[in-house]
């Protein structure tokens, strides 16, 4: 009985060093290795010409989805911008510009951006005779 726990329990052991052992080997005959890839996230403000509406921001945050490289935008159409979000090893900043084009906006510059919480200030606004249709820039007109 006792001799018999021995030869199972060496059987068992044998068999997971020869497996491990076989593994080894084999990465070492292949001589493939893993390498994993942290994203390195950049955030650029870039302001943007022809955004007018909700719906201009939200297209060009629906866009980022499809850029390679880009985990997210942010977009204003009262400010004019937009925070982007990048992964620096898939992407740069002229690629992602490059892609703001095609939908139909104008990317005119960037910068780096640095995020501060907003006061809390009342703006004065004065009404303009002109008024403003959804999407002024890209998908409308004044009039």
């Amino acid at each position: 009985m006792f001799n018999k726990k021995i030869v199972i329990t060496l059987t068992i052991f044998l068999t997971i060093i020869i497996s491990f052992g076989v593994y080894v080997i084999d990465i070492a005959a292949n001589g493939k290795s893993t390498t994993i890839v942290l994203p390195v996230l950049s955030t650029k403000l870039v302001k943007i010409d022809g955004m007018t509406c909700e719906s201009c921001e939200q297209a060009l945050a629906g866009a980022a989805k499809k850029m390679q490289g880009v985990k997210s935008i942010t977009a204003s159409a009262t400010e004019g911008n937009a925070v982007v979000e990048y992964d620096l090893v898939k992407t740069d900043i002229d690629a992602v510009m490059k892609e703001i084009r095609k939908t139909g906006y104008r990317p005119i510059s960037y910068e780096d951006y640095v995020h501060t919480a907003k006061k809390n200030v009342s703006k004065r606004t004065k009404e303009s005779s002109t008024t403003m249709k959804c999407g002024a820039g890209k998908c409308g007109a004044m009039d």
